[in-house]
């Protein structure tokens, strides 16, 4: 099997010739991994691994993005939220948000004139999307995915912050409504030119938004069905009638309770099931909805990764291949991006196992 047959198997919950794989880690992370395999090639790095998903997208071509005299740099649109790296105590860093473009609203009003995630649609250049599926192509018969999804929870608190948008949800309905409406303004035009530019060869749309913590739901199901359930049903309704794509969500923590909320709007592929969060075991999860979504991640970056031996990453790695591979249905991946403590060689051996193979070792 190439790679889109092998994904296409596992999304149809057929039996492919190995499980899928997928590929995300830090920037350091992924440097070790250059050295270490004597390449500074992240195409040649996905090769190595087996990974079989890749992604392509429009061009930013909007205002210059900024950076600030605090450490502090824009990453999504011009104006939107600001982020900066934190150094931790072992050397390696982390990234925060320290300004909230929409922290000043106080009113529907105060809305006027804003935009949200995507900024304008005319920030976006979708005729290269063509010439990326070429460049692809060129190397072999990849499952590609493009990013779009409708702003949610994390995109809104990303834009209000945390507390604020949070507390808007709780106490004022009409106010959090307007917000939720204002940053979707081109979410779904956005997606459409996306898929469209792909003329049928991209094969998923991936986005998501977090709506779990480590121990339960950041907001309650009727809350989920109150101001969110709506506009995912709307959107991924309109993207499915114009276009043969699987829906990827991602959302980190414990969500199982919100699965079938998922499925119910249209989801096909659920990541990155987090199995170290609650109420998230795979055994579960597997005969809760296995037969009716294809679940992505898994394999665990809190404990497992950084902390377990090779032994017991290659044994976890077996296990879970066995649970939720089992008629299709899966495709191995990290449950978020590795981080730095995590061992090359505990990398490696996750890979080895599902791809049956011995890697470039040193």
């Amino acid at each position: 099997m190439n790679s889109y047959e092998r994904v296409k198997a596992a999304v149809s919950h057929k039996q492919p010739d190995r499980v899928p794989c997928d590929f995300s880690a830090d920037k350091e992370v992924v440097e070790r991994l250059y050295e270490y395999l004597g390449t500074d090639s992240m195409d040649d790095l996905l090769k190595i691994l087996g990974i079989d998903r890749r992604s392509v997208g429009p061009e930013y071509i909007g205002p210059p993005l900024r950076s600030f005299d605090d450490g502090s740099q824009e990453r999504i649109v011009y104006g939107g939220p600001r982020y900066k790296r934190i150094p931790l105590p072992d050397g390696s860093a982390t990234e925060a948000i320290v300004h909230f473009p929409w922290a000043d609203v106080e009113k529907t009003d105060d809305l006027e004139g804003r935009y949200g995630w995507n900024g304008h649609i005319s920030w976006w250049d979708f005729d290269s999307i063509p010439e990326q599926i070429d460049a692809l192509e060129e190397e072999g018969q990849f499952w590609i995915a493009a990013h779009g999804d409708p702003s949610g929870l994390q995109h809104l608190c990303m834009w209000v912050g945390d507390e604020k948008f949070l507390m808007t949800l709780a106490l004022d309905q009409d106010l959090a409504v307007a917000m939720i409406e204002k940053h979707n303004e081109y979410r779904l035009e956005h997606a459409l030119k996306t898929l469209e530019a792909g003329g049928g060869r991209i094969h998923e749309l991936s986005g998501g938004g977090d709506y779990g913590t480590q121990n339960g739901l950041m907001i309650s199901k009727a809350m989920f069905r109150r101001y969110f359930k709506p506009i995912y049903t709307r959107f991924y309704r309109e993207i499915k009638h114009n276009f043969d794509v699987e829906i990827f969500f991602h959302s980190c923590g414990s969500v199982a309770d919100l699965i079938p909320e998922f499925i119910d709007v249209g989801v096909t592929i659920l990541d990155p099931i987090q199995v170290g969060a609650r109420n998230m075991e795979i055994e579960k999860l597997k005969r809760m909805v296995g037969d009716r979504i294809t679940f992505h991640g898994a394999i665990d970056i809190q404990h497992l990764l950084p902390y377990a031996t090779e032994d017991e990453v290659r044994r976890e790695v077996r296990k879970t291949i066995s649970i939720l591979g089992e008629n299709g249905g899966y495709i191995l991946a990290p449950t978020h991006a590795i981080q730095p403590d995590t061992p090359i060689e505990n990398i490696l051996a996750m890979y080895e196992e599902a791809l049956g193979r011995q890697l470039i070792r040193r």
